[in-house]
């Protein structure tokens, strides 16, 4: 993959807080493309099951208690596996002290298949959706962030103080730790996802804002509007 190109803002608001965009991929006309022709991920990709297959990892306690209680919000028009959360609940272990969301016939129990009434895809996007609201209102948190990827990393300064430096990007197969290189994961490494009709920092604006603040991304935004304007390219994220 070629290099890419970077900007770095300082929040207006925290000189402490600084940010690493990735100005390629938000650049980029990138967007999900579920139902549309995705093969979904995995060693055995499936459309529908699509990037739902390992169930969704919660980042802390408060994700996790956020997206049990919407079992009830549902309800059985919503999620077609309503029957066996209830029975079972929706949270399974994912190791020492990790949890994730509870897999059903192979993929993540919000994951509705094909024939339900809603359609395939996610039960609390569905919801979501129906109700006029951004889906990261109920989505676990990673379920909304990717295919962006956050990095947070300590910067201590000579005179001892302490910075926070947060690299956005996105997911590539390197990115998924150790086996993620053989990881199959097919999202933005192919350009059959680059079809959208607005560069990413524009289609995710609400995930980058709350990824940032709203100071931020107004920053970011007027950088990039302006780099549109005049026509200048960032460096490719796909070449030949």
């Amino acid at each position: 993959m070629p290099d890419r190109e970077w900007v770095s803002i300082t929040d207006p608001d925290d000189k402490h807080d600084t940010y690493l965009f990735d100005v390629s991929f938000l650049l980029s006309s990138y967007t999900c493309i579920y139902g549309r022709g995705c093969p979904g991920i995995g060693d055995q990709p499936d459309p529908v099951r699509a990037c739902c297959i390992h169930g969704a990892h919660y980042v802390d306690e408060e994700d996790r208690e956020r997206v049990e209680a919407m079992v009830d919000e549902l309800g059985p028009d919503y999620m077609q596996f309503y029957a066996t959360a209830k029975r079972s609940g929706v949270t399974a272990r994912a190791g020492e002290g990790e949890y994730r969301t509870r897999k059903k016939d192979g993929a993540c129990i919000f994951q509705n298949r094909d024939g339900f009434a809603t359609g395939p895809g996610c039960a609390l996007h569905h919801y979501a959706v129906d109700r006029g609201e951004h889906h990261m209102t109920y989505k676990p948190e990673v379920c909304w962030l990717v295919p962006l990827r956050r990095e947070i990393t300590e910067d201590v300064a000579d005179d001892g103080e302490t910075k926070w430096i947060t690299t956005i990007t996105s997911y590539d197969r390197g990115a998924w730790g150790p086996g993620g290189s053989d990881f199959g994961w097919w999202c933005t490494e192919s350009p059959e996802a680059y079809v959208g009709t607005e560069p990413v920092y524009r289609s995710m604006a609400a995930e980058l804002r709350e990824m940032t603040s709203d100071a931020v991304y107004d920053e970011l935004a007027a950088y990039l509007d302006d780099r549109r304007a005049h026509a200048r390219k960032p460096l490719p994220l796909f070449v030949g």
